[in-house]
């Protein structure tokens, strides 16, 4: 019985060690590369890039907010009326959403996009992937939009902290 008290003390201290949040902070310097269109989203280009996107990320203990600036954080605000994710940070690991508030219509469907940040920061670096997915009312007219993704893979850097 105290064999296994121990373990289930050694195992809790590994869990909650291992996931202890980086300091994943700092004004980043991303670039993005498109991906596969699942969605079919007008203006996407599978293997278009778009560099040097300012994100700069605020982290309060394990929670994390990424604000996209300059001319891709406008194009977001414009597009999905909003340029920030809000997340959290476990260990290394950054996983966030942008939820999108402009509605756009599809013959009878209606719907908004989500965006999904799945990211790792390994000192200065930070990359990872983006994954775009529509919310939809769920009409029939919907079609390639329910349960389609499309995907952005960035990555970028911050300024050494002295």
């Amino acid at each position: 019985m105290r064999q296994i008290a121990t373990v289930l003390v050694l195992v809790a201290l590994g869990v909650s060690s291992g996931c202890a949040p980086a300091e994943v902070g700092g004004d980043y310097t991303v670039n993005l590369t498109n991906g596969e269109n699942g969605c079919n989203f007008d203006n996407w280009t599978v293997g278009d890039t778009t560099t040097g996107v300012p994100l700069v990320v605020t982290q309060n203990e394990d929670q994390v907010q990424l604000d996209a600036n300059g001319t891709g954080g406008v194009a977001l605000d414009v597009v999905l009326g909003s340029s920030i994710w809000n997340g959290q940070v476990a260990g290394n690991n950054v996983t966030a959403a942008l939820i999108g508030s402009r509605s756009a219509n599809m013959g009878g469907c209606t719907y908004t996009v989500t965006v999904d940040l799945d990211a790792s920061v390994d000192g200065d670096v930070i990359e990872g992937q983006l994954i775009w997915r529509p919310v939809t009312n769920m009409h029939a007219d919907c079609g390639v939009l329910e349960g389609c993704q499309t995907l952005q893979t960035f990555n970028g850097l911050r300024p050494p902290t002295p």
